[in-house]
């Protein structure tokens, strides 16, 4: 018989999820309120005969008794197989060429030892100054021991000579990361003089320790180095109290600190854990997707620490959260960024007013939605080489978005920081930068999860934010004109004056005296000389040279168009304001661009 069939036949489905959940065993099939969402009514039906369960509420799920491990336990299914073989006391024979992990049973062991004496410590006199520290915090001693604080004591006492007593060989206490060796080959304890820190897994079990100074010096926490048990980037502290509860609020609180989460759990937000660290990375964020989306849809708030919430850092961090969520393999999950009322860290909140930090989860933002606003006060926005650089770190971004309302929302947030509408902003900035993606968006298919934007200038920025210095229009003609000679004589004769902005106006008079670049130059200066060569560069559509005639001839009549049109308004608001022969002069006056329209309009001029 595989495994697999041994492991089903031998775990009595019944028994193994009552250990879970409070069955009513009253019926053939046996009811309980689902244990992966919220609900009040029984919808989680275990049907014996078959060996399976099901779920008849929001979140649909069911399964056997292997995927119900997996999905309570947060396990592989590796790990939930063989959680089940040993409790159904089925031994798995290692098998050939398949590597198998560490047993880290010893190294468990080994930190259950620690955590006793770090905790007996603690109650000593020896801690007496930790405990005083500890009260200013709100935390008392049964508190301390519930959240699995203790003390690493500094002085002859030693962790690694209490570890000798309890039999604990030098090498399984080093691997579980609780000494290291020093120079002269002796052994010395890997906290001293710290406050200390249990990390559970999700399973319960002490894989690991924090440890804090308390007399100032650096660094300010020390975590157990990477051990076969304690995998940092992959651990969420405080996972073990808060699964429950994330799974039935869908919704995850991430802090940064140890008593960030001590604090909260003790104020009764029971869906907290820390990532220890400012980053969130891929593996945390998949476990958080698991938990909060049992439901089918989840919400992870990532709550930011005061002094953080502005740094570099901090940013990067929060960007690769979005690469990571652009990725698809996490939908139905959605991130915000949360920061505490006043500037105060979640720890020093929570305690002075949890009613005010509750206020600021509720008031959290979407994470693209903050990161734009955090972002735009990173640069100088009445500059713009500030503007330029604020775009170039959002675009990429904002590309990442799959959705197409979503990502035209964030244009329109950006465009508005910057003082510009969404369609001048995206002009610049949504112009894919590779070939590969304009063939890809020809052929139908799907935008790449990662687009890069072109880079801007603060020259073109500039001639975005100014509103008489951008002309859709104009700066089109000048395009042609400046990228193909042969159109020269289709636009010479066309008046200087037909073009309103005055940059434009002066590269045009310039081009009309020369179409090459590096003889107008001198003519120009350095700003309009910038602008000419971004215009003769700019991407033209296809075309042949027909319709690139046929184009700048239009252009031509648009622009005579709008030439006289705007003078007819200029001299009818005049007109209002004059009487008697002032006003008959004007009138004689206007008769010649109310002709010029005319022929424009019917096509004589």
């Amino acid at each position: 018989m595989a495994l697999v069939d041994q492991v089903k036949s031998r775990s009595d489905i019944v028994q193994v999820i009552s250990d879970y959940v409070d069955l009513d065993t009253s019926s053939r099939q046996p009811k309980a309120l689902c244990p992966f969402h919220s609900e009040r009514s029984p919808s989680f039906v275990i049907y014996p005969e078959t060996g399976s369960w099901r779920c008849f509420g929001s979140c649909a799920e069911g399964g056997d008794v292997i995927s119900f491990m997996m999905k309570r336990e947060n396990l592989s299914f590796p790990e939930a197989l063989e959680n089940l073989a040993n409790r159904a006391g089925i031994k798995i024979e290692e098998r050939k060429n398949e590597p198998r992990k560490k047993p880290v049973t010893g190294l468990i062991e080994a930190n259950d030892i620690a955590a006793e004496y770090f905790f007996s410590r603690l109650k000593a006199p020896v801690g007496e100054s930790t405990v005083e520290y500890l009260g200013d915090r709100g935390i008392d001693i049964e508190t301390a021991k519930r959240r699995g604080l203790g003390l690493a004591p500094d002085g002859m006492e030693t962790l690694s000579g209490h570890l000798r007593t309890r039999n604990v060989q030098a090498r399984t206490a080093r691997d579980a990361g609780l000494i290291t060796r020093k120079d002269d080959g002796s052994w010395r304890d890997m906290f001293t003089g710290r406050l200390t820190i249990e990390i559970r897994d999700a399973r319960d079990r002490i894989i690991g320790f924090g440890a804090r100074t308390l007399d100032g010096s650096e660094p300010k926490y020390l975590n157990t180095p990477q051990t076969d048990a304690f995998e940092k980037s992959s651990i969420l502290y405080g996972l073990n109290w808060a699964g429950d509860s994330i799974r039935s609020l869908n919704e995850a609180i991430v802090v940064e600190g140890y008593m960030d989460v001590i604090a909260a759990h003790e104020h009764g937000f029971t869906n907290v854990v820390a990532s220890m660290g400012t980053a969130v990375t891929g593996e945390q964020l998949d476990a958080l997707a698991r938990y909060s989306t049992a439901g089918g849809t989840g919400t992870v708030v990532l709550c930011l620490d005061s002094d953080a919430a502005g740094e570099a850092a901090t940013m990067r961090a929060l960007e690769s959260v979005t690469e990571e969520l652009s990725s698809g393999r996490r939908r139905g999950l959605v991130v915000k960024v949360a920061r505490p009322d006043g500037g105060k860290d979640p720890d020093e909140a929570i305690r002075s007013d949890p009613d005010s930090w509750r206020m600021s989860l509720n008031e959290a933002k979407p994470l693209l939605d903050y990161l734009i606003v955090a972002k735009s006060k990173l640069h100088n926005l009445e500059s713009g080489q500030g503007i330029a650089d604020f775009a170039n770190s959002v675009a990429p971004l904002i590309y990442n978005v799959s959705n197409d309302y979503d990502r035209d929302r964030y244009w329109s947030t950006t465009a508005t920081l910057v003082g510009v509408t969404d369609q001048r902003l995206k002009s610049i900035v949504d112009r894919p930068r590779t070939s590969q993606h304009r063939a890809s968006v020809r052929r139908g298919g799907n935008r790449p999860q990662t687009v890069g934007a072109r880079r801007i200038s603060s020259e073109q920025v500039n001639d975005v934010i100014q509103s008489s210095s951008s002309d859709t229009l104009e700066e089109h003609l000048l395009s042609l004109l400046l990228q193909r000679e042969d159109l020269r004589e289709h636009a010479i004769a066309m008046p200087p004056e037909f073009l309103r902005q005055s940059d434009n106006r002066a590269l045009f008079t310039a081009w009309q005296s020369s179409s090459k670049i590096g003889e107008i130059s001198h003519e120009l200066g350095e700003e309009l000389t910038e602008k000419a060569h971004r215009l003769a560069e700019s991407e033209l559509p296809p075309s042949d040279q027909a319709l690139h005639v046929e184009d700048v001839t239009q252009c031509v009549m648009r622009l005579r168009e709008r030439h006289y049109r705007r003078i007819k308004e200029l001299q009818t608001e005049q007109l209002k304001e004059l009487e008697g022969e002032e006003a008959q002069e004007l009138l004689d006056q206007s008769l010649l661009p109310n002709e010029n329209l005319r022929k424009v309009m019917t096509g004589l001029a």
